[in-house]
Formats: structure tokens, C-alpha cells, sequence
């Protein structure tokens, strides 16, 4: 306990010395990533991975506790709209199923020892406590932090430092902070993606993947943030709530892993899966980029603990025939829990509801929009991307010439098929 204790001291300071001295400024260098960063973000991602079956079994009693109330006591359970009050909730019964499960063990095979049988059986323990130091620690800083007067005391720094040396020498060191927290939302927003554009300005990779949000937009607290639900694709723009504008590591990492690029098939064929495809390719986004936010890449490492073995059990199921994993909808959302929504699905005595469209491929949205528009009025390009939930940018830079091709092969078809015309189109007049 002392050794994870001093873990979690020491990820709470790497923390605390991230968001008073190291906030992301315009005025940094560019950032030249390194092989060995993929490297390493493919190495954790692996990890967590292991992590991630090592600890599924503790996993089986807080679901089976989400079975019971949901199909017993008849509540529903919308992951959708996640709240402060249920995340809260959650973490508590993440330490009391550690606590339950340490007491189990404990009884049947006594306290932890060298012994092949009771090391095996201290395992997803081990893994239990790995995740919650990189999970749980980023989270309750990130919330405690978002609830100081950041802006206030911004303010009085500033203040301060003209009456004394020690309050201009505490103003030099956190002059990135200052700079920051006098700004309001909107501006604080603004300014931490054109300084994570700035930064990443040497990393053509990355640099490409940013082309694709344009900004961040501010939600209303009472809506929740999830299944899918985070992004306005068409318009390249990332939800965020205000008060995580106090948390700029946080909007970094935000950026990095829900800018719409997944979105374009050129990076994930359409329709695509969440947990099994796409939920990858991000996680080692922001992995592989972890210098551009540290707290948010040891806080993605966490998560992935816990939600990597769904990514093997999907894939599994879906080997054997059994695909109960729906890929994401025509408007860019998804199923969030896809196990209850299946059993659902299969044990309820109501008539089944019609299953939603799936997000359109290309050849499904140029037909689409081949019936649905005339020839005459062309559609634009917002009007595609807004439509079929497609990056602004690939549709002007691909899409809009595969519809114009589309549409001069159609009516080439129809003008062949005319009468008084041979098959090459020319007038037998």
C-alpha cells in the first residue's frame, strides 16, 4: 500500500507542476516527435491491453450489479448521459469491488506471497490498482482543479507582483498560467488549439489530423459528453463543457483523440466499429503523441485498462458468428453499452424497433444523393458533410469529384438509352 500510495503522490505532482508551469503556450517550439515516441505510445497500448484481461474478472461483479439493475429492477441505464454524480458514484464502487475482491482472496489463498497459485490469483489485482493510480489520480485532479477560482487568482498574481519581489518572482514562474486563466471560455479555448497547432506545426502527421477540428464548442453542463455525442463533424468542431477550459491539458488531449479525422475514409473505412476499430486508432493517437499531453496520455493509458479486453470479446464473438457489436450510426453516434442493448434486443417481448442507418459509405451517399437531388442544383459541399456525417475536408478534396463523375456517368447511361442513339451515344438520325 505504501509503494501505491507514493505512485499516487507522484503522478498528483507530475500533475500539479503540468498545470502551473508547463500549460501550452503559442510561444513553444514546434515538437519534433521521435520513432521511439510511436514506439513507446505502441508499447503502452499493448500494456494496457495485457493490463486489460489480466484484470477482467473484477469486472464481473460491478456488470452483473448494471444486469440486475436493469432487467430486474427495471432501471434504465443511459451511459450516454453520464453526470459528475454517477462518475463519482463510479469510482466509489471501483474501490469497493477492489475491496470486496481483496477480501476474497485474501481468504482463499491467504495474503500475497511468492507462491505460483496465489501470485496468479493477486494478478488482476495487481492490474486493478495499475489502472485506477493511471485513471482515477488524473481524473479527481483534473475535477478538483476545474473547481478553483483559476481566473481570480490569475488576477491577484498579477496584481501582487508590483508590491513585492517574491509575488514577481511567483508571477515569472507561472507566467504561462497568467497568461491563461485571464482569459475567458471562448478565448481559453481558441488559444490552447492554435497553440497544440503550433506545436504539432513539425509533425506532419498530427498536423493533418488537426486539420480536421476548427474549434471547440461550448455544451451546457446538463448534457452528457458520450457515446459519440461529442463532435460536430461536418463543421470540425469538438464539445466541450466551459468548465473545462479550466483543464488545458485536458482540451489538448480532447482535440488529439475527437477531432473528426476518423471520420474520413481515408484514415477508417465507413460504415466503421467503435470499440473494435476506431476507439483503437485514437487510443494510439493520443498514445504515440503523449508529449503533447502527458496527463491526458497517462489518464487515456488508464482507461484503456478498462475497456481493451472489449475490443478481444467483440472480435471473438464476431469470429463464432454472433456480431452483437452495431457499428456507428448514420449521425455519427453509437451504442454505447452494446451487451445490454444485445439482450435487450433479444429478450424483450415488444416489437422490435426498425434498426437505424448505419454511416453511409461513399458509393451509399453518392447514390443517395444521385435519387435525392437534382442534377440542376448542385449540392454543396457543406450540404454533403452536414448530410452524411463526413469531414468538410474530404468531401471538397475527394467526394465532390466522385459525385460530379457519378452523375456525368448516369447521364451518359440515360442519354445512351435514349431512343434514335447507338450504344455510343451517337443519333442514328
Amino acid at each position: 500500500m505504501i509503494i501505491i500510495g507514493s505512485l499516487a503522490v507522484v503522478v498528483a505532482a507530475l500533475e500539479l507542476a503540468c498545470y502551473t508551469l508547463w500549460i501550452p503556450d503559442p510561444s513553444q517550439k514546434p515538437l519534433e516527435l521521435h520513432p521511439l515516441d510511436r514506439q513507446l505510445g505502441r508499447a503502452a497500448y499493448i500494456a494496457a491491453y495485457i493490463l486489460s484481461l489480466l484484470r477482467a474478472p473484477l469486472g464481473l461483479l460491478p456488470y452483473l450489479a448494471k444486469l440486475f439493475i436493469f432487467f430486474v429492477l427495471r432501471v434504465r441505464y443511459e451511459s450516454a448521459q453520464s453526470t459528475y454524480f454517477r462518475e463519482a458514484i463510479n469510482m466509489v464502487g471501483d474501490f469497493v469491488n477492489l475491496g470486496i475482491t481483496l477480501i476474497l482472496i485474501r481468504l482463499v489463498a491467504g495474503p500475497p506471497g511468492l507462491h505460483l497459485s496465489t501470485f496468479i490469483l493477486y494478478l488482476p489485482v495487481g492490474a486493478e490498482f495499475i489502472r485506477l493510480i493511471a485513471e482515477r489520480v488524473p481524473i479527481t485532479f483534473s475535477a478538483l482543479w476545474q473547481l478553483a477560482p483559476h481566473r481570480c487568482i490569475a488576477r491577484g498574481l498579477l496584481a501582487l507582483q508590483r508590491s513585492h519581489t517574491f509575488w514577481r518572482w511567483i508571477a515569472y514562474c507561472s507566467a504561462r498560467y497568467c497568461r491563461y486563466y485571464t482569459l475567458d471560455n471562448t478565448d481559453r479555448a481558441q488559444y490552447v488549439l492554435h497553440a497544440l497547432k503550433q506545436r504539432a506545426a513539425h509533425e506532419e502527421d498530427l498536423s493533418r489530423r488537426l486539420e480536421y477540428i476548427q474549434a471547440f464548442r461550448g455544451i451546457p453542463q446538463r448534457y452528457g459528453l458520450r457515446s459519440g455525442k461529442v463532435r460536430d463533424v461536418a463543421r470540425g468542431e469538438v464539445f466541450i463543457h466551459n468548465t473545462w477550459t479550466n483543464d488545458p491539458w485536458l482540451l489538448v488531449g480532447m482535440a488529439i483523440r475527437r477531432a473528426p479525422w476518423m471520420f474520413d475514409p481515408r484514415y477508417l473505412r465507413r460504415p466503421f466499429y467503435y470499440m473494435t476499430e476506431a476507439n483503437r486508432l485514437a487510443t494510439l493517437c493520443v498514445l504515440e503523441h503523449a508529449r503533447y499531453s502527458l496527463p491526458y496520455a497517462v489518464f487515456q493509458f488508464g482507461h484503456e485498462i478498462r475497456v481493451a479486453r472489449l475490443h478481444l470479446f467483440y472480435g471473438l464473438l464476431r469470429r463464432v458468428g454472433v456480431d452483437i457489436e452495431w457499428k456507428i450510426q448514420a449521425d455519427g453516434t453509437f451504442q454505447f453499452d452494446q451487451i445490454i442493448c444485445w439482450l435487450e434486443r433479444r429478450l424483450s417481448r415488444r416489437k422490435k424497433e426498425p434498426q437505424q442507418q448505419y454511416l453511409y459509405s461513399d458509393r451509399e451517399a453518392i447514390a443517395d444523393i444521385l435519387h435525392t437531388h437534382d442534377a440542376r442544383e448542385p449540392i454543396t459541399a457543406t450540404e454533403v458533410a452536414s448530410q452524411y456525417t463526413y469531414p468538410l475536408k474530404y468531401v471538397e478534396e475527394v467526394l465532390l469529384d466522385k459525385i460530379r463523375v457519378a452523375r456525368a456517368e448516369q447521364e451518359e447511361r440515360s442519354r445512351r438509352a435514349m431512343p434514335g442513339f447507338d450504344i455510343i451515344g451517337r443519333s442514328t438520325a
